[in-house]
C-alpha cells in the first residue's frame, strides 16, 4: 500500500507529522498521522468553507524514512503554518477565504425608515463585525455623467472590487452599476420590490432595469416571488439570480407583555401611509371592527399622503379615543409601539418581503396580513393569518384572531419570539451575501465592444442603440478624467474602522489613549473594505 500511495502522489516521502505533500492552484494535499494510520485529504484554497475530502487511509511502513515532506525531485515545498487541534495534533493549515472591497450604493438610508434602509444598515453592521470597512456618503448627483467623477473617486480611493446596488427606485444605484461596468468592476444588484407590467411607470422602470441588469454579474432577490418578477421584468437568466431574504435583529424586537392593556385588544399598524400599503383597506376595516368590538383600539404608526383617509374615518365615526395616529416613527421607537399591541395588521397590496410582519412576530404579536407577493413565504402558517386583499376577508381574519385572543388559545409572546429569532438572522444574510461576492469575483467583466453588442441584443434596437451610445460617451468621459487626474495620483483611503482598523490598533485600552506610533504610522488598508454610498 505504501508503494501505491507514493505512486499516486508522484515521488513524495511520508513523514511522521502533518505536512503538505502536493500543491496546485486550487488544492493543497496534506496528510495527518495518528495511531499508526495516515489520513490523506484535500484542502480547497478558494472555497468559502474548506471541505475536507478524505482520500486514503493506509497503515504506514515502520521503516519509512522521515524526509519532512520534501520531494525527491525538484525544490522542496514551502511549509505553511500549522495549527494545533484541541487533541494536540498538528492540523492542516487554514487559508483565509477571498476578501473583497465592496461599495454599497443606494439613495435610501438612515435616518429614513423603510425596508431598504434597514436592510443596508443591518447588513453593513454584520460586515463590520467580519472586519469590513463601512462608510456612508450623503452626496448625490443630478445626472448620469455628473455622478461619474464622484463614483470614480470613491471606487479608486477605496480600491473597490465589487459594487453592490440596492433598489430599482434608486437612480444612484443605476448610475453606479453603469459606471462600475465602464471601469471594469464586478457588479451585484439587490431588488427589494415587485412591479407590474401594464402601467406606463412600470414599463419605463422595467426598461431601465433591463438595461442596468443585462450585463450585471449577479442579482439578489428577497423572495422567490420577487425572483420570478425580476426575471420576467428584466428578461434575465434565472441562473444568475439568487434568493437571500431580509432578516430582523431579535435583540431589537423583544416582547414585553407588561406594556399591554388588559382591558382592551390593541391592533398595531406600522407602515408608510401610501396606496401600495393598502391604507384604503384599513380605512374600511376600522369602523366595521370598532362598531362590533367596543374594547378594540388601533395604534397606527407611519406617515404618508393617505393619512387624510384615516383622519376622515376617525372624524366621521367619532373614534378619536380609539384610533391613535402616531405619525412618522424612528426605527428605535418601533419596538415601543409594537409591544403595546396584541395583533399586528398588514394590509399591503404588493410586497416582495414584508419585514414589518417579522418585527411584529418577533415582539410576540399575532400577525394578520394580506396574501400578496412574497408574504406567504415569510412566516410559518401557524404564526400568520393570511387573507385576501379585501375589507371583508381581512375583517374575517381579524375576527378569528380576536376570538382566539379572548379565549387564550394563542401562543405566548416568548415562544413566538423564540421561533422567529431562529428563522432570520443578519449574520446568516451576511454569510450568504459573501458567497455571492465570491462567485462574482471570478466572473468576467465584459469589455466595451462586447458590452455594446449585449446592450443592442438584449434591450432592443432602439433602447439598446441609445444606451450603447451613452456607454460609449461614458467610456470617453472616463478616459478624459483619467487623463486629467490619473488614478495613480489619488490617495488610497486607510481603514480606520473595524476589528483590524487603525483606530482599534492604535488604542491603548489600559491607558485609554491612542498610541503615538500608531497615529504617526501610515498603515496599509485592510484587505476587506466596504464602501457605503
Amino acid at each position: 500500500m505504501m508503494t501505491r500511495t507514493r505512486k499516486w502522489f508522484g515521488c513524495f516521502e511520508l513523514t511522521d507529522c502533518v505536512s503538505t505533500v502536493a500543491e496546485s492552484n486550487d488544492y493543497i494535499c496534506s496528510y495527518i498521522k495518528k495511531d499508526g494510520f495516515t489520513l490523506f485529504y484535500f484542502v480547497s484554497k478558494d472555497h468559502y468553507c474548506f471541505p475536507l475530502k478524505w482520500l486514503y487511509e493506509c497503515r504506514t511502513h515502520p521503516q519509512s524514512p522521515n524526509t519532512m515532506g520534501q520531494r525527491r525531485r525538484g525544490v522542496a515545498l514551502p511549509s505553511p503554518a500549522k495549527h494545533r487541534s484541541p487533541e494536540g495534533l498538528n492540523m492542516a493549515p487554514q487559508y483565509p477565504a477571498t476578501k473583497h472591497n465592496i461599495c454599497m450604493v443606494s439613495d435610501f438610508f438612515y435616518p429614513n425608515m423603510g425596508g431598504v434602509e434597514s436592510h443596508i444598515y443591518q447588513l453593513s453592521q454584520c460586515l463590520i463585525e467580519k472586519g469590513h470597512k463601512v462608510m456612508y456618503n450623503q452626496s448625490t448627483a443630478t445626472t448620469c455623467f455628473h455622478s461619474l467623477p464622484l463614483l470614480r473617486c470613491v471606487f479608486t480611493r477605496e480600491r473597490i472590487t465589487v459594487v453592490h446596488a440596492h433598489s430599482s427606485f434608486s437612480a444612484m444605484a443605476h448610475d453606479a452599476l453603469f459606471h462600475a461596468k465602464t471601469m471594469g468592476l464586478n457588479t451585484v444588484f439587490t431588488d427589494h420590490s415587485l412591479f407590474g407590467f401594464a402601467d406606463v411607470s412600470s414599463v419605463l422602470t422595467n426598461k431601465l432595469l433591463t438595461v442596468s441588469l443585462c450585463d450585471t454579474n449577479h442579482i439578489v432577490c428577497v423572495s422567490y416571488t420577487s425572483k420570478e418578477n425580476t426575471v420576467l421584468r428584466a428578461a434575465l437568466d434565472p441562473q444568475i439570480v439568487s434568493v437571500i431574504p431580509n432578516a430582523v435583529d431579535p435583540t431589537d424586537f423583544t416582547p414585553d407583555p407588561s406594556q399591554r392593556h388588559g382591558d382592551r385588544i390593541t391592533i398595531v399598524v406600522v407602515s408608510r401611509l401610501v396606496y401600495r400599503k393598502g391604507i384604503d383597506l384599513l380605512g374600511g376595516i376600522i369602523p366595521k371592527l370598532c362598531l362590533k368590538h367596543p374594547d378594540l383600539h388601533f395604534l397606527i404608526g407611519g406617515e404618508g399622503p393617505k393619512r387624510i383617509v384615516l383622519e376622515e374615518v376617525r372624524e366621521k365615526f367619532q373614534l378619536q379615543d380609539r384610533v391613535r395616529l402616531l405619525g412618522a416613527l424612528e426605527h428605535k421607537d418601533v419596538r415601543g409601539v409594537l409591544v403595546k399591541g396584541h395583533i399586528f395588521l398588514n394590509t399591503s397590496l404588493t410586497e416582495a418581503f414584508c419585514m414589518a410582519i417579522v418585527e411584529g412576530a418577533s415582539c410576540g404579536l399575532q400577525v394578520v396580513s394580506t396574501r400578496v407577493g412574497g408574504i406567504p413565504e415569510v412566516l410559518p402558517e401557524d404564526l400568520i393569518t393570511l387573507c385576501e386583499p379585501t375589507v371583508r376577508s381581512l375583517c374575517d381574519g381579524l375576527e378569528n384572531v380576536i376570538a382566539r385572543q379572548r379565549s387564550g388559545c394563542v401562543a405566548t409572546p416568548a415562544s413566538i419570539h423564540a421561533r422567529v429569532s431562529t428563522l432570520y438572522t443578519w449574520r446568516n444574510v451576511a454569510e450568504r451575501t459573501e458567497k455571492v461576492y465570491d462567485c462574482v469575483a471570478g466572473q468576467e467583466v465584459l469589455p466595451l465592444d462586447r458590452r455594446l453588442v449585449r446592450l443592442r441584443a438584449h434591450c432592443g434596437h432602439v433602447a439598446g442603440s441609445i444606451f450603447a451610445f451613452v456607454a460609449v460617451l461614458d467610456f470617453l468621459f472616463l478616459l478624459l478624467l483619467r487623463w486629467l487626474f490619473p488614478d495613480q495620483l489619488m490617495d488610497v483611503a486607510m481603514d480606520a474602522t473595524g476589528p483590524q482598523g487603525l483606530w482599534r490598533r492604535g488604542f491603548d485600552k489600559r491607558k485609554g489613549s491612542y498610541s503615538k506610533s500608531a497615529m504617526l504610522t501610515k498603515e496599509e488598508p485592510s484587505p476587506i473594505q466596504t464602501k457605503l454610498c
